[in-house]
């Protein structure tokens, strides 16, 4: 991949002048519209509004998640954070020949490198730290932003995706993308009527803890949306008490065990430890072989769903459910 070469301060700050002035106040000779696909589109978000004259023809994206719902639109993105790309990413650059700029975020967004790109719209409907980057992001381009204070929380990838295909001119793509979903995963529930009403808790090891990832309020539609329920004690759990230590894996209990180990040995339990300890193997769930391992790469389509993220990790992800549930 191409990682795009920074830009002087000065350079950058021309740049940047010069999209305010074309791209983030409405025409002279339209009223902005806040209906979604009509242009200038007002765009009313957790940081206030943004205003964009015309259908974007170059995006530029900040997060992984937002390259998802960009590619899933059909968006090629002017430039992208050059994470290491997750398969179903590489599965749809390899089918489309894409060979797009991206900057390294190791130090976060590079906001000289999103100005030489010149985009006419910005999508952050994922921008964990857009409280910090807005300022700076909106003087480049009008940002597409999520549209709650808490968005990052309240929002769903279909709302993300929605959000997306108004802001953009892709309406149409957007309520096909997420159909396509939707529909997948009404197919695995039909096709597997068994985990219909079955209590599921997933778990993740992490470095410093065992993480209760299904907790209630947490986003656990890849499940639910299969016909799984969560345990009554999934009510004991929330972002800020999810950890669990290895002397109460006892709490991970339920019809059906799955767990990720996405950080292998430098989790705080290897696969090997945590199945070898006498309190894990003394579960029920685990008795009965209702306990599945997923993938390392599976952890961050199901954590941060997305709709390009969800199909590839809804075929890789089935049949682990369908075995503990046989």
């Amino acid at each position: 991949m191409r990682t795009v070469p920074r830009l002087t301060a000065a350079a950058a700050a021309a740049v940047a002048f010069v999209a305010v002035l074309s791209g983030c106040t409405a025409s002279a000779d339209a009223e902005a519209s806040s209906e979604c696909g009509v242009f200038p589109y007002t765009l009313s978000h957790a940081f206030g509004t943004s205003v964009i004259d015309e259908a974007p023809e170059r995006v530029a994206v900040v997060t992984d998640v937002d390259l998802d719902i960009a590619l899933a639109l059909g968006v090629e993105p002017v430039i992208y954070p050059g994470y290491e790309l997750g398969a179903w990413q590489e599965e749809a650059f390899e089918e489309r020949g894409l060979d797009l700029d991206s900057y390294d975020p190791a130090d976060g967004i590079d906001f000289e490198a999103i100005a030489a790109a010149e985009p006419d719209a910005i999508l952050a409907t994922s921008g964990w730290s857009l409280d910090e980057d807005y300022a700076k992001l909106s003087a480049i381009a009008p940002v597409i932003a999520y549209t709650a204070e808490d968005g990052l929380d309240a929002m769903t990838w279909a709302d993300r995706t929605a959000l997306a295909g108004c802001a953009l001119g892709l309406e149409d793509e957007a309520d096909a993308a997420i159909a396509d979903v939707r529909d997948a995963f009404a197919q695995a529930a039909e096709a597997n009527p068994q985990f219909a009403g079955k209590t599921i808790t997933y778990a993740v090891i992490h470095p410093d803890q065992i993480t209760y990832s299904s907790y209630e309020g947490s986003d656990v539609s890849f499940f639910t949306d299969l016909g799984f329920t969560l345990p009554a004690i999934a009510s004991e759990f929330t972002s800020d008490t999810s950890g669990l230590s290895k002397e109460n894996v006892d709490k991970l209990e339920a019809d059906v065990l799955v767990i990720g180990y996405p950080f292998g040995d430098e989790g705080l339990l290897t696969r090997d430890e945590l199945e070898s300890d006498p309190l894990f193997q003394s579960l029920d769930v685990v008795k009965r072989g209702a306990y599945g391992v997923i993938g390392d790469d599976l952890a961050s389509p199901i954590a941060y769903p997305s709709p390009l993220g969800l199909p590839w990790a809804l075929e890789q992800v089935l049949p682990v459910l369908a075995a503990a549930t046989d």
